[in-house]
């Protein structure tokens, strides 16, 4: 039995499931900002949602690759995924911020292993290089 399409052909079971945790986990992330961000500074206001979008930019840069299943984006995002990982250990750190690092470091450290499961596991089915 088959999952995701990729272009013509379709991914096996295993390697869809690690896709979908991916794009879960980096939609989640994504979300996260989005909710997060008016919360930790108190208001929402244009501001506030611009600050947002500042943190979620380089993420959203990797959506179209990540969509198309395009290995090397995997590859890039999970190099990407460290920093945010960073700033959310911070944020754990800030006074009266844990639960939301927490959160954070929970949907980074989600994320990096679904992207290094599914590179692994795209690799070795179609034995190509990244």
């Amino acid at each position: 039995m088959n999952g995701i399409v990729n272009g013509t052909e379709a991914l096996p079971d295993t390697i869809a499931r690690y896709r979908l945790c991916v794009l879960v986990t980096y939609y989640g992330l994504i979300g996260f900002f989005f909710i997060s961000t008016p919360m930790m500074l108190g208001n929402l206001s244009v501001g506030t949602m611009a600050i947002s979008l500042v943190q979620t930019l380089p993420l959203l840069l990797f959506a179209s690759g990540l969509q198309r299943t395009r290995l090397r984006t995997y590859g890039w995002m999970s190099f990407v995924v460290l920093l945010y990982f960073v700033h959310a250990v911070l944020v754990a750190f800030r006074g009266g911020q844990l639960l939301q690092g927490l959160v954070e470091i929970t949907l980074c450290t989600g994320l990096f292993c679904a992207l290094i499961l599914f590179i692994r596991s795209y690799r070795e089915h179609y034995k190509t290089p990244l």
